[in-house]
């Protein structure tokens, strides 16, 4: 797999920040990209970058961003959107679906890989957030008639509508990830695995175990590995309190995670996120990469897009 460093936390000029825009909380508008910032990860070490969700992008924003990213040496890494394609109000849900379409054009123009969404919640707000109908087959059979929509916008923008799931999510377990997938059945529309946002008390002390059964079942559903870290909260009992920690100071095993992502096709992403400055994109950067080498891991060379990939299959 490529390693990316998502969720980077580019700041809009004051000019930008004037114009008062949606904000679904991945960053809004590509004029925010610089190349001060970029240079800065990639000194770290990161080769591809997150870029920031912005719909309504002119083809004058696009072609900025993306001179932005060639000077600066990078690759375009996923959009990503605080979103759910579904809603209790069909008139939102029309509304939040028209949002991801456009989403998935702009991402596509700048070559984004992947638009990333929430896995659904029937919430009327924050959609990562929990409500009770999201467990119940209804809701799932919503998410994948809504996805099915919006897999042909995909496919002709050339970018992977890609949910990330949680334990709160419509998709929320591995079993509910295959159904999903089997059943919108297009090559642009897979899944984000973050083992973390899985991670439950009879899990956590043991991850490695779960990781790798979890990929084995997925499979190349999986279009995308979020990577962080978890910890037990010590001082609290009688309920499971389970949350993320820095990376590398938590219990998840990522060489367990490394070692199986070997499975999926190379040019995926393993993605380092929910970090927000560049102290902690330098530990991090070190912490997995350390891990990396002591197994003998090589990323996948960062310039191996999806597409290249397959032009490569195809010659052999």
């Amino acid at each position: 797999m490529r390693l990316a460093l998502i969720d980077v936390p580019f700041k809009n000029p004051p000019e930008i920040e004037k114009m008062n825009l949606p904000d679904y909380f991945y960053g809004n508008h590509l004029r925010a990209v610089t190349i001060k910032t970029c240079k800065k990860i990639y000194d770290i070490g990161f080769r591809i970058i997150s870029v920031p969700f912005h719909p309504d992008a002119t083809d004058e924003d696009i072609e900025y961003a993306k001179g932005v990213l060639e000077e600066s040496g990078m690759m375009p890494g996923p959009t990503g959107a605080s979103i759910s394609p579904v809603h209790q109000d069909n008139f939102k849900e029309k509304e939040y679906k028209k949002v991801i379409a456009q989403g998935l054009r702009m991402s596509g123009k700048i070559g984004a890989p992947l638009l990333m969404i929430s896995a659904g919640s029937m919430r009327l707000t924050e959609p990562w957030k929990p409500h009770p109908e999201n467990h119940t087959q209804k809701s799932l059979d919503r998410m994948v008639k809504s996805c099915k929509e919006l897999a042909p916008v995909a496919e002709d923008a050339n970018c992977i509508l890609c949910p990330e799931t949680t334990q709160w999510t419509i998709i929320n377990s591995v079993e509910r990830m295959k159904e999903f997938v089997d059943r919108v059945d297009s090559p642009y529309v897979k899944i984000t695995f973050d083992p973390v946002n899985h991670m439950t008390y009879d899990r956590v002390w043991d991850s490695g175990r779960y990781i790798k059964c979890a990929i084995a079942a997925l499979g190349d559903r999986i279009e995308t590995i979020h990577c962080k870290d978890v910890m037990v909260d010590p001082y609290q009992n009688h309920v499971s309190h389970i949350d993320e920690a820095p990376m590398g100071t938590g219990l998840l095993d990522h060489k367990a995670l490394i070692s199986a992502s070997e499975v999926l096709e190379p040019y995926k992403l393993f993605a380092i996120e929910h970090i927000r400055n560049m102290e902690g994109f330098k530990k991090a950067y070190e912490y997995i990469q350390g891990v990396a080498d002591s197994i003998g891991h090589k990323w996948t060379d960062p310039k191996l897009t999806r597409d290249r990939w397959l032009k490569m299959k195809e010659k052999r």
